[in-house]
């Protein structure tokens, strides 16, 4: 028996095995630390905020300088220039450079959905400072169900206002 003084008394069977089991737990360590993959690079939380509000920005820049008497003459609508037929989409772009140039009643004109695009750009443009302010509110906006409810509903919308503006085209 080995004895360094009374407190901390034990056999040299029990040492050894303590050593042992130290060891094995070093090498399980050791090859844990070896083995184990590196996590996958994932995006920060707030870098896809800002990327989205710079491009946001830009494009509401783009309206407010170039507005929609600004866009060429030529025909943008593939669907209309091949079929004479206005989709739902014809007129957005210029109904989005309306409202940036402050002619409201010429971007309803063009197209009513001007509004929600240029309303999206404007919530993508104040995201990153919304997420400061008021956490709560912007992570409910870039939930999972608020964005596939709000693209659903307004892909219905665009539907039905594109199958009305055929009806009054025919009519």
């Amino acid at each position: 028996m080995d004895c360094d003084d009374s407190r901390h008394c034990h056999t040299s069977e029990t040492a050894s095995r303590a050593r042992a089991v130290s060891a094995s737990q070093t090498a399980e360590c050791t090859e844990d630390r070896v083995s184990a993959k590196p996590a996958p690079a994932t995006p920060r939380p707030g870098h896809t905020r800002w990327v989205l509000s710079a491009v946001a920005g830009i494009a509401l820049l783009t309206t407010l300088v170039l507005g929609w008497r600004g866009l060429p003459d030529v025909p943008m609508c593939w669907f209309h220039s091949m079929t004479g037929l206005p989709c739902p989409g014809c007129g957005l772009t210029r109904s989005v450079l309306a409202i940036g140039s402050g002619e409201f009643a010429g971007a309803w004109h063009f197209n009513p959905f001007g509004y929600v695009v240029y309303g999206i750009l404007v919530v993508l443009l104040l995201l990153p400072i919304l997420a400061r302010v008021a956490p709560r509110p912007t992570a409910f906006i870039e939930s999972s169900w608020f964005i596939n409810t709000f693209v659903a509903v307004n892909v219905a919308g665009l539907v039905v206002f594109g199958l009305a503006r055929l009806a009054l085209h025919w009519g």
